[in-house]
């Protein structure tokens, strides 16, 4: 397939337009893997001006099709340590305006600079605007009252709306988590008649995207737009409403309004829970598999974690639905889409990742107390994932004495126990908040000596901290016994997402996203479990791969074959080419010296090891209970070679 590429050298400030085809690319990822391999930026460190960052939008933006126009980046990750897609809803709306399908950034910039990309509908202009870190910082810590990436974002738009007038167009900034920390992300909110729209914000913001941004490349932001431009596709039509609906229900054999809204309504409105979006679904869902005070579900009894889902329904959940649910507080990530699935209350909006990773797993369980937490973690441009796991981490540490408030930077020691939660939900849940929020400025603006470790991720930290305070630890403990992640490794991590899932603890070429099998409440057999590991990462590869929102995954997944074959006359092997893929994305892992290992946190032991019982598989509880260690080895290789058979590769410990 033919693609346009804008490629960026911030640091020469020169720019170079040129077209690219070739027959294995049909997107984003495919072209991020290949300009990756070219300039093997695995000999790098992450932070080397080489490691290219790659965004764009797929190849059916511009179609009349809702969900087409997640913008992509693709880099390598500093946290993971290997090639990482990160996704940012809605944004390639605007983006398609530019006029280009990928742009490249190389190089860094002298000072900070923020990247504008515009076309008036007949040349399409690329200017570079600098600023010094001082003034970034300072539009960081307040201006007009707000701070961070949303004080940027502001900024920005007062200085450059005037340029835009008459033309689509949207910022995407860093925050100061992006100097600081290795899971800064970026953020950027849809505008309307020049004003932010309210409950829209978006994110790339896996992986550290914002960090590798700024710290290799030294872009604090990127304006981006156009004049309404209409896509062209080669063969049919498809930004013709009447031609994307027949293919949508010549593929279904459904009217095609019954396909969409019946394929999304978790994320629109479910009418059998009276809610909606991941937030108003996944807590009844749930129950007490929710994930509480840094993952300690092993250790507390069902009855108490069913009395806090009790109270977190009453605390958390009532008052979402109350305040966003009844008044329909419903929009888009800025791109047109029946869906609305963005949920916003009082000015905050509200998805359930962030809001459970800064909310019940980091101690309150309160929906207004966590509003501080959640708030001031996106402001700081943290991965609200990432950050969320590690604030409940560090609060664990400091709760059991292991850290000291004044090291990391907060002002109190936290209440972290169940029976706090449970007699005290307001008052444990209002403190608890209050010190995430500062704790998210603590490492954001890197205030301790320790804070500024906390920045480099749980793992990376701990290696730091068992040194430091050896003394403070029991004989063969660890830092990292206290933290969830990802390994992949010597150093390699990430958060996952935040469900108790084993498929979420599984060492994978892409992990912390949904390339796993990320249901909770199941334990598998390590063969079936590697299958159903794979079957996901194929589709979800595909997701990422053409940009298409995966809130559209249930109706978009049948009709996407036949989408490439009708707009582009490109007959495509969904299933082989992602495999194909995977494959490339193992390979650029192990050439950067990323591959599976063992588990190295007690914590993470303990939740696979539970997970057995809770679960329900009787053969591997009883192996669990008679050696835990042993058993979680021979869990986790069945996993991995079964994995690594059925792709065709080596990926085992």
């Amino acid at each position: 397939m033919k693609f346009s590429v804008l490629k960026l050298d911030v640091e020469k400030k020169e720019v170079e337009f040129k077209g690219f085809e070739k027959d294995d690319v049909y997107g984003i990822i495919d072209y991020g893997i290949h300009v990756h391999n070219e300039l093997k930026t695995y000999e790098v460190d992450p932070y080397d001006p080489r490691n290219v960052v790659i965004f764009g939008k797929g190849p059916f933006a511009g179609s009349a099709l809702p969900g087409a126009h997640r913008l992509m980046f693709f880099f390598r990750s500093p946290l993971y340590g290997t090639l990482f897609p990160s996704a940012m809803g809605g944004a390639a709306y605007q983006f398609q305006h530019v006029g280009v399908d990928f742009v490249e950034i190389h190089g860094k910039a002298e000072k900070p600079v923020v990247i504008i990309l515009k076309n008036d509908g007949e040349n399409l202009s690329v200017d570079f605007y600098e600023m010094e870190l001082g003034k970034v910082m300072e539009i960081w810590r307040d201006y007009k009252g707000e701070e961070g990436v949303y004080a940027l974002t502001q900024y920005l738009l007062d200085s450059f709306a005037e340029q835009f007038k008459g033309m689509e167009f949207r910022i995407a900034v860093v925050g100061p988590a992006a100097l600081n920390s290795n899971y800064g992300a970026i953020f950027s909110q849809a505008l309307r008649n020049g004003k932010r729209m309210v409950g829209s914000e978006d994110w790339a913001a896996r992986g550290g995207s914002g960090s590798v941004l700024l710290r290799a490349h030294n872009v604090v932001a990127i304006i981006f737009g156009g004049k309404k431009r209409k896509k062209e596709f080669p063969n049919e039509d498809i930004g013709n409403f009447k031609t994307a609906k027949e293919i949508v229900e010549g593929v279904h054999k459904k009217p095609y309004n019954e396909v969409i809204t019946n394929a999304t309504v978790k994320y629109r409105f479910n009418p059998k829970l009276n809610t909606g979006g991941t937030f108003g679904g996944n807590y009844p869902a749930e129950g007490d598999l929710v994930p509480i005070l840094n993952w300690q579900m092993p250790y507390i009894p069902k009855e108490d974690r069913i009395k806090i889902h009790e109270l977190i329904m009453k605390h958390y959940w009532e008052p979402f639905n109350e305040e966003s649910i009844k008044p329909k507080n419903w929009t888009m990530c800025g791109e047109p889409c029946p869906v609305v699935c963005k949920k916003h209350r009082k000015g905050h909006h509200v998805e359930y990742e962030p809001y459970e990773a800064n909310g019940p797993l980091s101690g309150s369980i309160v929906l207004h107390a966590s509003d501080i937490s959640v708030h001031a973690v996106d402001a700081m441009g943290f991965d609200a994932i990432e950050f969320g796991g590690t604030a409940a981490w560090v609060l664990e540490l400091v709760y059991r004495g292991l850290l000291k408030p004044e090291e990391v930077g907060i002002s109190a020691k936290p209440e972290f126990t169940k029976d706090a939660l449970i007699q005290n939900p307001v008052e444990t849940s209002e403190l608890n908040a209050k010190l995430v929020a500062e704790l998210a400025h603590a490492v954001a603006f890197a205030k301790t000596e320790i804070a500024k470790i906390i920045g480099l991720g749980k793992r990376k930290a701990s290696a730091i901290l068992d040194e430091k305070f050896k003394d403070r630890l029991n004989y063969g403990e660890s830092f990292k016994d206290y933290a969830v992640f990802t390994p992949l490794g010597e150093d390699g991590e990430i958060n996952p997402t935040m469900y108790w899932a084993i498929g979420n603890y599984i060492p994978l070429p892409i992990q912390g996203r949904y390339w796993t099998f990320y249901e909770f409440g199941v334990f598998l057999e390590p063969e079936e479990l590697a299958s159903k590991i794979i079957s996901s990462a194929l589709w979800e590869f595909w997701y990422d791969n053409i940009g298409w929102c995966r809130f559209h995954r249930r109706w978009m997944k049948p009709v996407l074959k036949a989408l490439f074959m009708e707009a582009y006359g490109v007959n495509v092997d969904m299933e082989e080419h992602a495999k194909k893929q995977l494959r490339r994305l193992i390979d650029y892992a192990k050439r950067a010296g990323y591959t599976p290992v063992f588990w190295d946190s007690m914590r993470v032991i303990d939740l696979v090891a539970a997970g057995s019982k809770e679960f329900g598989n009787e053969k591997w509880a009883r192996k669990f209970e008679k050696d835990k260690i042993g058993t979680a080895r021979e869990y986790l290789k069945k996993v991995l070679d079964a994995y690594s058979q059925i792709l065709g590769v080596d990926w085992s410990i």
